[in-house]
């Protein structure tokens, strides 16, 4: 579900003339997918999250707050908050990227780029290491919009997630519930004035 996270931190700063990017969170989105019962689809969304930035050493970083997971049903969202992301113990997925070469130095207005980006993601106390390509537009002097390329399909048993999975079919009573998430986003940085 966070692989995709990963993708959002390019944004987060642009070191052109030390210029420092804030993210505009009420325009920007995370949301991820889930199947059941091998058909039945859910789409939810992660309403608060924050971005941080190391002017020292060029590292960004994301914290989500996990309680904020929203699917629209309330019953369906303290099952996910409460069983399977246990928020009491785990209340924040972590993203940390080291940024690359500076993108949007070489971006014009109207223009788009790819770009590949490493992370660090630490969700349930568990850290994997992802590479991902992120689309970087910049709208006007001042605004940049980053998205992902394609969903990011995340395991969650490389979080150590699966116990979860199986606490939600038994409560539940389905047969089934997808392993992978595929996650999209849409994350828009606007400069400091």
């Amino acid at each position: 579900m966070f692989r995709s996270l990963l993708c959002l931190l390019p944004l987060l700063f642009i070191t052109s003339a030390h210029a420092q990017w804030q993210l505009e969170k009420k325009q920007s989105k995370f949301y991820f997918t889930f199947i059941k019962a091998s058909s039945v689809g859910t789409v939810g969304r992660f309403e608060s999250f924050d971005a941080q930035v190391s002017k020292e050493d060029g590292k960004a970083s994301l914290t989500i707050d996990l309680a904020s997971l929203n699917t629209d049903i309330e019953k369906r969202d303290n099952r996910l908050r409460n069983v399977f992301f246990n928020v009491t113990e785990n209340p924040t997925a972590n993203v940390e990227i080291h940024l690359g070469q500076n993108i949007f130095q070489r971006l014009s207005v109207g223009h788009s780029e790819n770009e590949r980006v490493s992370a660090k993601v630490t969700l349930n106390g568990k850290t994997r290491r992802l590479r991902e390509n992120v689309n970087v537009t910049m709208l006007d002097q001042d605004t940049v919009l980053v998205t992902n390329t394609k969903p990011v399909l995340l395991n969650v048993e490389d979080f150590g997630l699966l116990s979860g999975i199986q606490a939600l079919i038994d409560l539940a009573g389905v047969k089934s519930i997808s392993t992978s998430v595929p996650i999209t986003f849409k994350l828009l940085f606007k400069k400091n004035q």
